[in-house]
């Protein structure tokens, strides 16, 4: 059996779901699946915080929002998580303790890095908590991923005039986060992309591509048709749309100009075209404290000197 607590919204829970598939893999391919959403579901009054999963082509999973140690964690993992929770209150030595917890199948990522220990666990369950966001954790099964990260659903027909034009044109995805990133509670960790910088980014593709498209995803559109002037053709996320629809134009883009969001760098990396460009800040976070341990600027990216806002 494996388990995997997620959290945060699509981009984020794509990673945890990667980390997942690549043990499933590894393993006998045939153990029971089980997700649960109760970090997601605390935050479910905003806006992209669901079960990404039921609209795109993952393996077959139960959903169980209990506590997964208690439910489903052997005797030797519950007790070493309560003595774990015990310690903790007298020291802080979490480097210690998950070290141990990856040897006995409690698999948690404090930060990013590219951990072989979670890879040779040979625990009979596995319960799974943590980011992941590193491509190397999952970069030898990324078709199966392009697969498995395709929506169920047709391209809505409302969409599809729309559509051709992005697989048959130098089309290029710009997505623009706004919105929460602005606000007191994110802007100081994920303010990056500003104005110059996406139009630094359209000017350098400018350069680059022969006569470009550029399709614009944001969510706040309003403010990219006033402020985002491009002297090319310009298409713009439909009002409505679904976030799997959109996902989904996203990445049959040929190029991209990502922001620091996790949506905008699984569209770049489920991309088909193995000549794509791809335009990212130099940073993803403000915090340099929390940006040292990124693992999200990939070696091919051109990355544009972005300031660090306060």
């Amino acid at each position: 059996m494996i388990a995997n607590y997620f959290s945060g919204r699509t981009g984020n829970q794509m990673f945890q779901y990667a980390f997942m598939r690549k043990l499933w893999e590894q393993r006998n391919k045939k153990e029971k699946i089980i997700f649960n959403f109760s970090l997601v579901n605390q935050r479910n009054d905003e806006k992209g915080y669901k079960d990404t999963f039921e609209d795109f082509s993952v393996l077959p999973y139960s959903t169980d929002n209990r506590n997964l140690i208690l439910n489903y964690g052997t005797f030797f993992q519950l007790m070493t998580f309560l003595i774990y929770r015990f310690c903790r209150i007298f020291f802080n030595k979490n480097g210690f303790w998950f070290s141990i917890f990856r040897k006995i199948g409690l698999l948690y990522s404090e930060y990013w890095e590219n951990d072989p220990l979670a890879y040779n666990v040979s625990s009979k369950n596995l319960i799974i908590y943590g980011k992941f966001e590193n491509s190397l954790f999952f970069n030898d099964i990324r078709p199966i991923l392009q697969r498995e990260f395709t929506p169920k659903h047709e391209i809505l027909d409302s969409n599809r005039e729309l559509y051709d034009i992005i697989k048959k044109s130098n089309s290029v995805c710009v997505h623009i986060r706004r919105g929460d990133f602005l606000s007191d509670e994110f802007r100081k960790d994920f303010y990056v992309c500003d104005e110059k910088y996406y139009i630094d980014a359209v000017n350098l593709i400018l350069e680059k591509v022969d006569n470009p498209i550029f399709f614009f995803c944001s969510n706040d559109i309003d403010w990219v048709k006033k402020n985002i002037h491009v002297d090319a053709p310009c298409f713009y996320e439909p009002d409505g749309n679904p976030l799997w629809e959109t996902f989904r134009m996203m990445y049959s883009c040929k190029h991209f100009i990502i922001s620091n969001s996790t949506l905008s760098w699984w569209a770049q990396y489920l991309a088909e075209n193995k000549e794509k460009i791809v335009i990212s800040p130099d940073h993803w976070y403000n915090n340099p404290k929390k940006d040292i341990h990124a693992r999200l600027l990939e070696d091919h990216f051109i990355k544009l000197p972005t300031e660090h806002h306060t």
